[in-house]
C-alpha cells in the first residue's frame, strides 16, 4: 500500500468531517487507507465517521491516550510506504497527495515533509517550519520575544524565517498536524511518536530523530493546507505554557548532554514563569480593561459630584479624605458588581444592561449606605445623583468609544454580517435553506456561481468574486463543496485576502466549518441543538437566582414557614443551594441527561407540579431538553413561584 493516513480526534466532530472528506477526493487515485483513532469523544464523532466514511478504519479509545499513542496505535495497523500524521481540524486541496506523495518518490532522501500551511482566512502560518531549540531559541520562544521581532532569523530562528515562505527547503522540524513520513525512515529513525510526550513537542523529537537518522526534513509549500486551529490558538494560559514547557524539558533531557540540559531547564523554568505573568497580566487587561474604565469614570464621577454637592450646593464642610477612602471604593466595587450581574459586559452589549445595573448598583448602594456608621453617611444625594450621572456618562463614552475603535464590543443592534454563497443554483437553494435554521447565521446577499457563466440569479462568476467582494461590502463567503473543488476554495481563499470570512459547507451537511484568523479556534455554524445552560453568562446567572432566592427565602421564613410544607428540610437546602450543593430548578428525574449542559442537583423539576400526576419519562426528556435550550433567569423564577409549596417535599 502507498500510503496511510492517520487522524486522531478528540471532540471535533464537525471538522473531522469536513477533513475526511478532502482527504478522501485527494485519495481517490492512490492506493490509500485512512485510520480515525477517536480518544474517547462525546460528540458523536464515532458515529459520523460510521455512517458517512465507511471506508475508514476507525479506532475508539475508551479514555484520552493522548496525541502519541493514538497515533502509535494507528501506526501499528498501518500498511503503507508513506504515513501521513494528520491533525482532524486540517483541509487539503484535491492535488496534495500527486504533489507530495511525487516529490517523496523523487527525493528518497527526504525522510518527512511538510506542506505550507495556511489558516482559515488563506493567511500563511508561520508554524509551517521551525527550528530545533536551541538555548537561545528556546528563551525567546518561552518568553515570547521572539514575537517583537517576528522578521529576525536570529531571535525568531523557532520559526525558521530565514526560509522564504515559497522556498523549498530542509528545515529542522516540520510541524505536526501535516507531517508526510517515510516509512521507512522512520522505522530507522527508532519508530514514531515517544509516548513519553503526552501533547506537544513530539513532532520536534521525530524530526530531530529523523534529522540524526540521516534523512532531510523537507517544507514543500507547493502544497497547501488549512490548519484552523494552528499553533497561535493555543492560548497563553498557565496550563498551556506548563504542558509545552514540561513536553520541551522532556526533549532536552533526552536529546542533550545532562550539563546543556541543567542550563536549559533553567532558563525553560525562568521563561515559564515570566511567560505565565505577563500571560496572566495580558488575560487580565482583555477581560477587565472595560470594568477599569467603568471605575475609572464612576471615581470621576463620584468625586466631581461631591465636590459640586459640598461646595455648591450644600456649602457644607468638606468631607474628610478618610471618609472618602473608606466609601468610594465600596461604592464603585457594588456598581461594578450590579453591572457585571446585569450582563453589561456581555456580548452582545447592550445600552439597557448598563442602565439597569447602574439603577440596581444605586439601590445597594443607598442600602449599604443605610448601615453605615454615622459620620460616614455624609450625603444620599451625592450617591443618587452620581448614579445617574455616571449612567449618562457611561453610555455616552461607551458609544464613542467604541466607534473610535477602543472599545470593541457587538452593539445588541449590529447590522447582521453579509455573506454569499458560492455554488450552483440547486446547491444555493439546499445551503441557503440549512442556513436559515441557524439563528446567529449572516444575512445572505446572494450566490456567486462556481462557473464562469453567471445564470440568471448569481451575483457574479466565481471569477469576479473578489471585485463584488470589496464593492458590495460583503463579510463572509460561504463555499459549498458541491460542483466545487478544494483547490478552487483554497485558490480564491487567498487570491480575495484575510479581509473576509470564509466557510465550507458539505453537500447534505448541517454545520458551515470555518475560522476567522489563525489567531482565534475554529468556528461553525450548525443547526444542531445549542443550549443557553451552556453559555457561562446563563450559568452565572441561574447561580445568582439560586442566592438571591436563597437569602429571600431566609429573610422570610417565618412567614414561609406556614406556606412550605416540611419548611425545616426547606430551611435546609436553602443553606445548601447557598452553599452550591444544590440548585432550586434542576432536571427532572428519571431520564439521562449526559447529552445536556450539566447541572447540580435540582429541587424543583423544570415543569409544574401537579399531586398525583408525574410525566412519563419521554415527556421529561422533552422538557428537560426545552429548559436546557431556552433557559434564563425569568425561567426559574416563575417555577419556583408557581411551585413554592414543594420546596421541601421530595419530589
Amino acid at each position: 500500500m502507498k500510503l496511510s493516513v492517520i487522524v486522531v480526534n478528540y471532540n471535533v466532530r464537525y471538522f473531522l468531517e469536513v477533513c475526511l472528506h478532502s482527504v478522501l477526493r485527494a485519495a481517490q487515485d492512490f492506493d490509500t487507507e485512512v485510520i480515525v483513532v477517536d480518544n474517547n469523544s462525546t460528540d458523536d464523532s464515532c458515529e459520523m465517521v460510521r455512517r458517512s466514511f465507511p471506508s475508514v478504519v476507525l479506532i475508539e479509545n475508551k479514555d484520552n491516550k493522548g496525541f502519541s499513542k493514538a497515533n502509535n496505535q494507528a501506526v501499528a495497523v498501518a500498511k503503507g510506504e508513506y504515513i501521513l500524521f494528520l491533525n482532524p481540524d486540517t483541509v487539503m486541496p484535491e492535488d496534495f497527495f500527486k504533489k507530495t506523495v511525487a516529490y517523496m518518490d523523487a527525493h528518497p532522501e527526504a525522510g518527512a515533509l511538510g506542506p505550507r500551511l495556511i489558516d482559515g482566512k488563506g493567511q500563511f502560518a508561520p508554524d509551517s517550519k521551525k527550528s530545533f531549540p536551541s538555548l537561545s531559541v528556546a528563551i525567546f520562544k518561552t518568553t515570547g520575544i521572539n514575537k517583537l521581532f517576528s522578521r529576525s532569523p536570529y531571535i525568531n530562528k523557532y520559526y525558521a524565517v530565514h526560509i522564504a515562505e515559497r522556498e523549498t527547503a530542509g528545515v529542522d522540524v516540520l510541524s505536526g498536524c501535516c507531517m508526510l513520513v517515510r516509512r521507512s525512515a522512520m522505522d530507522k529513525a527508532g519508530g514514531p511518536f515517544d509516548e513519553d510526550y503526552f501533547m506537544y513537542c513530539e513532532d520536534v523529537d521525530l524530526s530531530w530523530r529523523i534529522h540524526k537518522a540521516g534523512y532531510s526534513n523537507v517544507y514543500f509549500p507547493e502544497a497547501d493546507l488549512i490548519h484552523y486551529k494552528g499553533e497561535s490558538t493555543r492560548k497563553m494560559t498557565l496550563s498551556y505554557v506548563r504542558i509545552f514547557n514540561e513536553a520541551l524539558i522532556t526533549f532536552v533531557k533526552k536529546h542533550y548532554t545532562k550539563q546543556q540540559a541543567g542550563l536549559f531547564i533553567l532558563f525553560i523554568n525562568a521563561g515559564i514563569v515570566l511567560r505565565a505573568i505577563l500571560g496572566t497580566v495580558k488575560r487580565a487587561l482583555k477581560v477587565l480593561h472595560m470594568p477599569l474604565f467603568d471605575a475609572l469614570i464612576l471615581l470621576l464621577t463620584l468625586w466631581g459630584i461631591k465636590e459640586f454637592w459640598v461646595n455648591e450646593v450644600k456649602n457644607m464642610s468638606p468631607i474628610t479624605g478618610t471618609i472618602v477612602y473608606a466609601t468610594f471604593p465600596a461604592y464603585i466595587l457594588l456598581w461594578l458588581l450590579s453591572l457585571y450581574f446585569n450582563g453589561a459586559y456581555d456580548q452582545p452589549y447592550r445600552a439597557l444592561k448598563v442602565a439597569r445595573g447602574m439603577l440596581f448598583g444605586t439601590i445597594v448602594i443607598l442600602a449599604y449606605y443605610g448601615l453605615l456608621p454615622p459620620e460616614y453617611r455624609y450625603s444620599r444625594a451625592i450617591i443618587i445623583f452620581s448614579g445617574f450621572v455616571g449612567t449618562g456618562v457611561l453610555l455616552g463614552l461607551h458609544e464613542l468609544l467604541y466607534r473610535m475603535g477602543v472599545l470593541r464590543f457587538i452593539p445588541y443592534d449590529a447590522l447582521p454580517r453579509k455573506a454569499v454563497i458560492v455554488a450552483d443554483e440547486k446547491a444555493y437553494q439546499q445551503t441557503a435553506e440549512v442556513l436559515r435554521q441557524v439563528h446567529y447565521a449572516p444575512e445572505l446577499s446572494g450566490r456567486i456561481s462556481p462557473s464562469a457563466t453567471t445564470g440568471d440569479d448569481a451575483l457574479a462568476s466565481i471569477a469576479d468574486m473578489k471585485q463584488l467582494l470589496y464593492v458590495t461590502n460583503v463579510n463572509e463567503v460561504i463555499f459549498c463543496i458541491n460542483g466545487l473543488t478544494y483547490n478552487e476554495v483554497f485558490r480564491q481563499m487567498q487570491q480575495c485576502g484575510g479581509d473576509y470570512e470564509y466557510k465550507i459547507h458539505l453537500p447534505g451537511g448541517r454545520s458551515f466549518v470555518g475560522s476567522n484568523s489563525s489567531a482565534t479556534s475554529g468556528d461553525l455554524y450548525t443547526v444542531d441543538r445549542r443550549f443557553n445552560l451552556a453559555s457561562f453568562a446563563q450559568l452565572r446567572n441561574k447561580r445568582m437566582t439560586d442566592i438571591a432566592l436563597s437569602l429571600a427565602f431566609l429573610l422570610f421564613f417565618p412567614v414561609l414557614l406556614f406556606l412550605v410544607k416540611q419548611p425545616f428540610v426547606f430551611l435546609g437546602r436553602c443553606f445548601r443551594v447557598l452553599s452550591g450543593h444544590l440548585t432550586w430548578v434542576g432536571y427532572a428525574s428519571g431520564p439521562s441527561v449526559s447529552h445536556l449542559p450539566p447541572l447540580r442537583h435540582g429541587i424543583l423539576p423544570p415543569y409544574n407540579i401537579l399531586p398525583g400526576y408525574e410525566p412519563v419519562t419521554a415527556v421529561k426528556e422533552g422538557l428537560n431538553m426545552v429548559y436546557a435550550q431556552q433557559y434564563n433567569a425569568g425561567t426559574d423564577l416563575n417555577i419556583v413561584l408557581k411551585n413554592y409549596r414543594y420546596l421541601g417535599s421530595d419530589i
